[in-house]
């Protein structure tokens, strides 16, 4: 009965043991929440595949809320965020703010924003909390030479007559200086004619249906949809002989490409903004902050930003390598690895600086190709 009773206490001590433990690893783990208008889309999905594999890596845990293109609820996903027990919130866009920032600093909880730059003009002029911890630029950093990137497909095909379509400028601001890039590299370097943007007067699919319906009028061979170019331009261009370039990407893209009705496409580096946000997420947590912080490359009005790729394909064979080292279903063989990651977070690499953390962040295509070969 003794020998029973002990082992019977040595099963309770081993299980007693394990629930620590794991109540422990748990409880050591950081929790950061993150904002988008949905979850299904591609870019949700990305975005989530990536943070997926920053928690096999590293001793975080995410959550999720999502606004459903609700802007009036994005403080309402914050407070949730926070009150699941979040150390940090990134958001997709600069909604909401300054009422954000100010929710999350009283909270003591740090704030960042993925998918757009910040400006002191966010602000309003005011001085953002020292918990908001900056924006990322998009689009590489370099929105003419993104327009370049595109005007070269167009070239390579013997388009002659191109407009444009984009959500509204006030929305989407980088899109004049992205089509400026666009229309000069092409008349430039071709006799092509290419047209004003025709920029729509709103952002659901009506708006950006009518605006390709009056570009279509101007007798075009080709138009750069700037504003989801497959979900909202190219319904209007099926059974024309109309070929389309594309900001924006889904699974349609290689059916589409080996039609031959789409020449080029292109997408935020979803897994290298999440990446940017959470080096700098983890720094702030761990007290630190990078010696060149105060002169990084794409900080705005002493606010700072990081920055990600925006990679553009124009065939299947960039398409391939788009999709083996972008979003690879093997994360550990994409866009930015864990163990990159820690070569530019200061809790493991003390000389790391932000401006290797956007070097790292803003890799081409070939160049993510060649650090995996």
């Amino acid at each position: 009965m003794k020998k029973l009773l002990n082992l019977f206490a040595a099963i309770m001590c081993v299980v007693l043991c394990f629930v620590i433990t794991a109540c422990s690893n748990s409880e050591s783990k950081t929790k950061i929440g993150l904002v988008m208008y949905q979850w299904t889309d591609t870019q949700g999905k990305n975005m989530q595949n990536y943070c997926n594999y920053l928690e096999q890596n590293f001793p975080v845990e995410f959550e999720y809320e999502q606004t459903y293109y609700q802007d009036d609820k994005h403080l309402e996903c914050v407070e949730n965020l926070i009150a699941k027990g979040c150390k940090a919130i990134i958001a997709g866009y600069d909604t909401s703010l300054e009422s954000s920032v100010s929710t999350c600093a009283e909270a003591g909880v740090y704030y960042i924003v993925a998918l757009d730059y910040i400006a002191g003009s966010d602000f309003n002029g005011n001085t953002p909390s020292e918990y908001f911890l900056g924006g990322t630029q998009q689009f590489g950093g370099d929105l003419e030479g993104l327009g370049a990137e595109y005007a070269k497909a167009a070239i390579a095909n013997a388009c002659e007559k191109i407009g444009g379509v984009s959500f509204p400028s006030w929305g989407f601001n980088e899109a004049p200086e992205i089509y400026k890039g666009f229309k000069e590299y092409i008349e430039a370097n071709s006799t092509a004619t290419v047209l004003d943007c025709n920029y729509a007067n709103g952002f659901d699919s009506s708006a950006i249906q009518t605006a390709t319906q009056s570009v279509l009028l101007e007798n075009v061979d080709c138009i750069f949809g700037m504003s989801s170019g497959i979900d909202y331009v190219y319904p209007e261009l099926q059974g024309k002989d109309v070929k389309l370039i594309s900001m924006g990407y889904d699974d349609s893209v290689e059916s589409l490409m080996t039609n031959g009705q789409l020449i080029a496409a292109g997408n935020n580096n979803h897994a290298a903004c999440i990446a940017s946000c959470f080096v700098r997420i983890m720094n702030a947590i761990n007290g630190l902050q990078y010696s060149d912080a105060q002169s990084g490359e794409y900080n705005r009005d002493g606010i700072i930003n990081g920055v990600a790729s925006y990679p553009v394909v124009s065939n299947l064979e960039e398409l391939a390598d788009y999709k083996a080292y972008i979003i690879p279903e093997d994360l550990s063989n994409g866009p930015v690895t864990a163990e990159e990651l820690k070569e530019v977070m200061l809790e493991y690499n003390s000389n790391a600086t932000l401006a290797s953390l956007n070097v790292l962040t803003n890799r081409s295509i070939s160049e993510v190709k060649t650090a995996r070969q």
